[in-house]
């Protein structure tokens, strides 16, 4: 079992015994809608080029995105001929793939994007782009009801698996799996208004794609196609991690609680170290993060600290050194505190400067989709 599980497992579990005063969750929501930009700048490329190797493009993508891409065909490095200007991300991996006959792959749980062999029989899926975001319909399916009798239906629904990717620095902890204001065009122009089910979010913190199940009304009988399909997602994570950087680990154990060495503080956000133990097989940093006031909180059952990260930095920033695990002792609207525990220990204390990863804030953000003539089994 991974580190990230056990610590969603242990999270989950402290956020059901914690008494938090007047049910209020355990980090604020902003709803000011003039800070959404930040999360949905879009990570874009330009490269035009009437020959250049695949390899080569692969490098350039990543160089102006800072996402890598892995090449696993298990082909010649061919030249193929690319116009990207100023072009998102997806939009420009899967112009890629589309040129050297690829197609683009996704290991959800690895965070891992790759280009890989097409098949034989390979069929590019319908897409569609929202900032940050790539939407793929992967497989539709249709079902009837025996017990009812209708001659101009195919069927009770029509089913479609959707996957919903992002470029893994995102880092969004809840995503939305119902859709809303879903609105379906057949090949005959014949438009269906899907009504609202409602959707609890689900975690999906870790990954860097999650399938989502949308049930439609089913379309005549005579309909071959889904002319068009829109609708709207939505997902909560953070506007964009915050790093803070403190003094090195003996120094840190000879501060007291209150000292200007062990606080700092970024866009309102305060991290403060509270107190460090150095013991011969163990090493435990307890922190504090103190949000604004004034924000919407999250539900008492939603975490936010699975991204949070400490970690021990050489003085070089060269070596990092990962906690062992980490104890969530409170959490309210307005921050936590934490316990990161070192196992592993490399070195004298003094070598280690700590390093700190929390969210600057948590916003809310929505995820409009657009797929164009879908066809039907």
């Amino acid at each position: 079992m991974s580190m990230r599980l056990i610590g969603w497992i242990f999270v989950s579990a402290v956020f059901v015994l914690l008494p938090l005063s007047g049910g209020a969750g355990p980090v604020a929501l902003v709803q000011d809608k003039n800070r959404l930009p930040t999360i949905l700048e879009r990570k874009t490329v330009t490269l035009q080029a009437d020959k250049i190797l695949v390899s080569q493009a692969l490098a350039a993508l990543t160089k102006q995105t800072g996402i890598p891409v892995d090449d696993v065909r298990d082909a010649p490095d061919e030249t193929v001929s690319l116009d990207w200007k100023q072009t998102p991300f997806w939009p420009a991996l899967d112009a890629l793939a589309a040129a050297a006959k690829a197609r683009v792959h996704l290991y959800p749980t690895r965070g891992r994007i790759v280009l890989d062999k097409r098949g034989a029989d390979y069929h590019l899926p319908p897409l569609s782009y929202d900032g940050r975001f790539r939407l793929c319909v992967k497989k539709i399916t249709t079902s009837r009801d025996l017990e009812i009798q209708d001659k101009n239906r195919q069927g009770g629904t029509l089913s479609l698996v959707v996957e919903v990717a992002w470029d893994p620095e995102l880092l969004p902890l809840y995503l939305e799996t119902q859709p809303h204001a879903l609105r379906l065009v057949d090949d005959r122009n014949n438009v269906l208004t899907v009504p609202d089910e409602g959707s609890s979010p689900t975690p999906v913190d870790g990954r860097i794609a999650v399938n989502i199940d949308l049930h439609l009304p089913a379309l005549p009988r005579r309909a071959t196609a889904i002319r068009s399909l829109e609708g709207e997602l939505s997902m909560i994570g953070p506007s964009k991690m915050l790093t803070f950087t403190f003094e090195t680990l003996d120094r840190l154990a000879k501060t007291k609680e209150n000292d200007p060495e062990r606080q700092l503080t970024q866009e309102n956000v305060t991290c403060r170290i509270l107190d460090v133990k150095l013991f011969p097989k163990r090493w435990t940093v307890r922190v504090a993060l103190d949000y604004p006031r004034g924000l919407k909180s999250l539900d008492t059952y939603q975490s936010w600290v699975v991204n949070n990260e400490m970690t021990l930095e050489s003085a070089d920033g060269k070596k990092r050194l990962p906690s062992t695990n980490y104890v969530l002792e409170s959490a309210s609207a307005h921050g936590a505190i934490l316990s990161y525990h070192f196992r592993d220990l490399r070195g004298k204390p003094g070598a280690w400067r700590v390093r700190y990863r929390t969210p600057a804030n948590l916003i809310e953000t929505p995820i409009k989709f657009a797929f164009q003539d879908i066809p039907l089994p």
